[in-house]
């Protein structure tokens, strides 16, 4: 029967491997989910707003984001819904991405800030009719923590 010994090569994997998990854990906490508050019904050319709630987060390193995607980066889908502006609290600097294909309020500085809410601007420029749902649609983004990720629902009619 052969016994396991920890040998000097093991046991600098095994620190490693602890080192790691420590240094993980002094990573920023991903923010909670966001959760859209409206759900407008828009015909085609028609442009409304929706309200985005964005949870409290207490700060650490390096920066947040809160984005809202009518189009995802990279993805060929393209859902017929389009985002213009945002409007962000105080404190926060917002980007619309190229072609309106979606939102972002941003901060930097690892500064803890209050629950607050995105007022988003979405023009239906060739959605279809009915629910239409975009499964990552709504993301929160730490600097050194995890992606969380929600959908988002807009309706659409023909005029």
């Amino acid at each position: 029967m052969k016994h396991f010994h920890a040998g000097p090569r093991r046991c600098g994997w095994a620190a490693a491997l602890l080192l790691a998990a420590a240094t993980g854990a002094h990573a920023q906490a991903a923010p909670e989910p966001l959760r859209q508050l409206d759900f407008p019904v828009l015909a085609r050319g028609e442009t409304g707003q929706f309200r985005v709630l964005v949870p409290a987060h207490g700060g650490g390193e390096g920066a947040v984001a809160y984005a809202v995607h009518a189009v995802m980066p990279g993805s060929g889908d393209d859902l017929g819904y389009r985002f213009p502006a945002v409007s962000c609290p105080e404190g926060f600097k917002q980007n619309v991405h190229a072609d309106d294909r979606g939102v972002v309020c941003h901060q930097s500085g690892g500064l803890p800030h209050p629950a607050f809410t995105m007022t988003v601007t979405v023009r239906n420029v060739e959605a279809a009719d009915g629910e239409t749902r975009q499964d990552d649609g709504l993301r929160s983004v730490a600097l050194y923590g995890a992606v969380t990720h929600a959908p988002w629902f807009l309706y659409g009619v023909r005029p």
